[in-house]
């Protein structure tokens, strides 16, 4: 008898693919527990999710120092954005003020010692941000690197309460260009395929300039400048971290640069769940979507149907058929 679990429960087992800590992973299996159909076909999946949560309530608490994150950090979410700048552009700050982690922010140069991670919440969509220890011309430390070339996306940070807007922007370029970090830029805002190779072999990411502090009374002066010098090779995004002033239209140019979409799931004679989208790049497929619950629940569907501005409400949609930002799917396997 077949376990006839429902698309929320493969998205739950996706989540705890990635989870990192037990906590995480207790929440996601007692949830994925919860919404299990008890009857025969599925008694084997209700009782590994015992055993696991058993063997996890049971387990030990794990004490030790004080975590730190090695070079490499798992990826979280519809994105990795790392944060770079120099000293006192006010990265911390921008990380506090869109996230939910809490940094040390202070006056004094170099207070970031090491990663900081926080998730933004865009529409339902988490994006991983990475603050990061500041670039100067006379060092960076290699696993900052390590993370600009392993990330999705990069905000240069610059700071228009100082006058050094110029260097600021220029020491971060010329770091990520020694790396062989090509910088992907696109000032019209349409979208580059983040990853790409450059023409050196190296590879390539969307970039924006972020200038921060707008709130500044000389702030619109140094942003000409900035613009002057770098309008036609960046994108240029003004932010007041303290205010709040332009974080929409930064986190929005976040979604839009990584070139990716939402698909929203319904169970069959149930509501749309708007909470927790798939979230999949642009030119996706139904069967990509399916895929991206699970890959036994792509396998076993049978057909689909779809909403939004491009079907008729309720039409059935083949495999290969695209999707589209917004799109609400309802699979049937």
């Amino acid at each position: 008898m077949p376990a006839n679990l429902p698309p929320e429960y493969y998205k739950l087992k996706h989540q705890l693919e990635a989870a990192k800590t037990d906590d995480e992973r207790l929440q996601l299996m007692e949830e994925m527990l919860r919404i299990t159909p008890k009857h025969k076909g599925s008694e084997k999946v209700v009782s590994d999710l015992r055993r696991r949560i058993a063997k996890l309530r049971n387990a030990p608490d794990k004490k030790g120092g004080t975590k730190r994150h090695s070079h490499h950090i798992p990826k979280q979410g519809a994105g990795q954005i790392v944060l770079l700048g120099a000293p006192n552009v006010g990265k911390s700050r921008i990380l506090a003020s869109c996230t939910n982690a809490k940094p040390e922010i202070a006056h004094t140069p170099f207070t970031t010692r090491e990663p900081i991670i926080g998730m933004l919440n865009y529409e339902n969509v988490q994006f991983q941000i990475i603050d990061t220890p500041p670039v100067t011309a006379d060092f960076v430390q290699p696993e900052i690197l390590d993370l600009a070339r392993n990330s999705d996306m990069l905000l240069i940070i610059v700071n228009l309460a100082g006058d050094d807007v110029l260097d600021e922007v220029e020491v971060v370029a010329s770091k990520l260009k020694d790396a062989k970090i090509a910088i992907a830029q696109d000032v019209h805002g349409g979208g580059v395929d983040g990853n790409s190779s450059s023409d050196d072999g190296g590879s390539s990411k969307p970039a924006v300039i972020v200038a921060n502090q707008i709130d500044d009374p000389n702030a619109s002066d140094r942003l000409d400048i900035l613009t002057e010098f770098y309008g036609d090779t960046f994108e240029i995004h003004p932010l007041s971290a303290a205010t709040g002033e332009g974080r929409e239209h930064l986190e929005k140019t976040v979604y839009d640069r990584l070139n990716i979409l939402r698909v929203y799931t319904k169970t069959p004679g149930k509501r749309v769940d708007h909470d927790d989208p798939l979230v999949l790049p642009i030119g996706s497929t139904v069967i990509d979507a399916a895929m991206e619950l699970h890959r036994d629940f792509a396998a076993n569907l049978k057909f689909a149907r779809a909403w939004g501005v491009n079907w008729h409400d309720g039409q059935s949609v083949s495999r290969d058929d695209n999707v589209h930002d917004g799109d609400i799917l309802e699979f049937h396997i």
